[in-house]
């Protein structure tokens, strides 16, 4: 396997409780834990394939009882930073839409984010405390996200989509700004 020499740097957000953690450690391959681990911050380096490349992914997970701390530790320069909320909280889906996003667009308006809804594996269809699907595709529709995904960590289901929407997203950028500064020194 070679990896590419680009690295792709991304900030994982979201309250406390709402999966982060175990969907980083379901993508790295670890058994996320069973009960709930309090995280201030974590960084993890992995490996993702995408467009026939790999690419590093360099993951800081910010704890969620820590939102000023998310504040003012987190610098402009992350590529992308991947929002959670809990399908089963919705509480937390308030918060990312109420808190995390603006919070990150105060950062920086242009900033790349995806959305993701973390305990599919729990939601039912009719309990109206559950958030649906359409309501978190809104949101990200709203506020100009990048992309929107639901998974479950437990399952591991689409948590390397979360990642592998991760380096596209950073690619898209990229190549947007270079294609700026062409225009620019073209002229």
């Amino acid at each position: 396997m070679v990896v590419s020499k680009m690295s792709v740097s991304c900030s994982v957000v979201g309250d406390g409780m709402v999966g982060k953690s175990n969907l980083i450690q379901s993508f790295l391959n670890k058994v996320p834990s069973e009960g709930y681990l309090a995280t201030v911050v974590e960084n993890y380096v992995a490996s993702v394939p995408a467009y026939g490349d790999h690419y590093l992914v360099n993951i800081t997970d910010f704890g969620g009882e820590h939102q000023m701390d998310f504040i003012k530790t987190t610098n402009k320069s992350r590529d992308v930073f991947v929002v959670c909320y809990s399908v089963v909280d919705r509480e937390s889906f308030r918060n990312a839409k109420d808190f995390w996003i603006p919070s990150i667009k105060n950062l920086n308006k242009r900033q790349n984010i995806i959305l993701v809804a973390t305990h599919v594996d729990h939601r039912e269809g009719d309990d109206p405390d559950h958030v649906t699907f359409d309501e978190g595709f809104e949101l990200c529709k709203s506020i100009g996200g990048n992309s929107f995904i639901e998974c479950s960590s437990k399952d591991k289901v689409r948590t390397q989509q979360v990642f592998e929407s991760v380096v596209a997203s950073a690619l898209a950028q990229k190549k947007w700004r270079f294609n700026i500064i062409k225009r620019i020194i073209g002229r």
